[in-house]
């Protein structure tokens, strides 16, 4: 009778430690899904997993998230915007939906 009860008891608490760490992963996967996207891919490095910067330009700015955002003006006079950060599989995920 005290083994049933103490490998109930065993079971309970593998269960409660188990509870935080699906929470936790649960809570990060919005905040990784939302950004780093690109949608034209620039240099990459051929470490695994890759570096990569984007080539994409936004006439309203970056992302918050950006840490190097860089101006340059296209030839219309109008500027715009790309992120000059090397991020890990940057080009990994689309910003735009595929169709």
């Amino acid at each position: 009778m005290k083994t049933q009860v103490l490998l109930l008891a065993v079971a309970v608490l593998a269960v409660l430690a188990a509870l935080p760490l699906a929470e936790t992963k649960r809570a990060e996967a919005p905040k990784a899904s939302a950004w780093p996207c690109c949608d034209t891919c620039g240099a990459c490095t051929r470490s695994l997993p890759p570096q990569c910067l984007c080539a994409d330009e936004a006439p309203g700015g970056c992302h918050p998230a950006c840490r190097n955002c860089v101006k340059s003006t296209v030839d219309g006079g109008s500027d715009v915007f790309r992120c000059a950060d090397r991020i890990t599989n940057f080009c990994k995920h689309g910003c735009t939906p595929a169709a």
